[in-house]
């Protein structure tokens, strides 16, 4: 009971994607170089670093407030894992934003109901990527999690890919 506890009072949110996970994106879907990457949320602020190694120099990726500071930013796609804990008031967010998306979330995201309420009437725009394997974080420290206890995959908002469920 103790562990679940901890889960809880963590809400998993203080966790880093490693550079693996965006170079396995990446090397996926074949982006422009020079696309305008928004990434949101900061934690330990690797994001940007790991992009950039692989390849991509337009990166906007702040200390700061999302909520409070997207507007001022001209970008082309947000690509981000979120906190878990507030995941609907970001997807909320950016449908009002209606900018494409790929954010890194929960696999049990699928079947939820508050998707099919937020993204009602562009619910076809929203695509899944799964991967082939479960993702491992890293912890503040960099060193990997091994054991993620849940499976999450790359949601994905107006990429008009060639399908709507992708395996990896």
């Amino acid at each position: 009971m103790s562990t679940l506890n901890i889960l809880k009072s963590k809400k998993l949110d203080h966790y880093n994607t490693p550079l693996y996970i965006w170079k396995m994106l990446m090397e996926f879907l074949e982006f422009n170089k020079e696309t305008i990457i928004y990434e949101p949320f900061w934690n330990d602020g690797k994001s940007k670093t790991y992009f950039q190694k692989l390849g991509f120099h337009n990166i906007i990726h702040e200390n700061e407030d999302f909520f409070t500071s997207y507007h001022k930013y001209n970008f082309d796609i947000i690509i981000s894992n979120p906190p878990y804990s507030i995941k609907k008031h970001i997807l909320k967010t950016l449908y009002q934003i209606n900018k494409p998306f790929i954010l890194i979330v929960p696999s049990t995201i699928i079947s939820k109901q508050y998707i099919k309420n937020i993204f009602k009437d562009d619910i076809d725009k929203l695509q899944y990527i799964i991967p082939s394997r479960r993702m491992h974080f890293e912890f503040i420290d960099g060193t990997i999690n091994k054991r993620c206890p849940f499976d999450t995959i790359f949601l994905c908002f107006k990429l008009f890919l060639k399908r709507d469920l992708i395996y990896m």
